[in-house]
């Protein structure tokens, strides 16, 4: 895609100052072959002599800033790709905190047995509530607690028959 905005650029550009710059390449060539000079402009630049010199030039610049931006956007897309594995492997931890304490779990108990921090384990609880995984409580002391059902002993001996 950046190479064709190049191409179409340089092609933009090349039809706008070629006759400004006409003048200037022809003084050019009279001072340095004289009366030869029009030995070397064998031709009458048309359009399509400038399509293929914006196509030309367009590859040449385009092409290495098209494969920097790829690299970028790979690069990118790794790293989000990693954040989203963290976070369900964040996910599979707290589920399994879950289990280990009946179903309930909040965000301190979270952090003080994992590598999260209170937020992180706050927010992440929070959008499985939003999801509807857990159902929200909150305690006498005004701890937000969560459950998640099906972790219970009770409710285990009962799927299992």
């Amino acid at each position: 895609m950046i190479v064709l905005g190049m191409m179409i650029c340089i092609w933009l550009l090349s039809l706008w100052v070629h006759p400004i710059l006409q003048a200037y390449v022809e003084a050019f060539l009279l001072f340095f072959y004289e009366d030869r000079y029009e030995a070397y402009i064998p031709y009458e630049m048309t359009a399509l002599h400038y399509a293929v010199n914006a196509m030309t030039l367009g590859f040449i610049f385009g092409l290495p800033l098209e494969i920097k931006y790829k690299r970028a956007k790979s690069k990118w897309l790794k790293k989000l790709k990693f954040l989203e594995s963290l976070e369900s492997d964040n996910i599979l931890y707290i589920l399994s905190v879950a289990r280990d304490q009946q179903g309930y779990v909040t965000a301190a108990d979270i952090a003080s047995q994992s590598t999260l921090t209170i937020q992180k384990a706050q927010d992440i609880l929070s959008k499985l509530q939003k999801k509807g995984f857990a159902d929200l409580s909150v305690t006498e002391k005004g701890d937000i607690l969560y459950y998640f059902a099906g972790f219970t002993v009770g409710e285990e001996g009962a799927a299992n028959e």
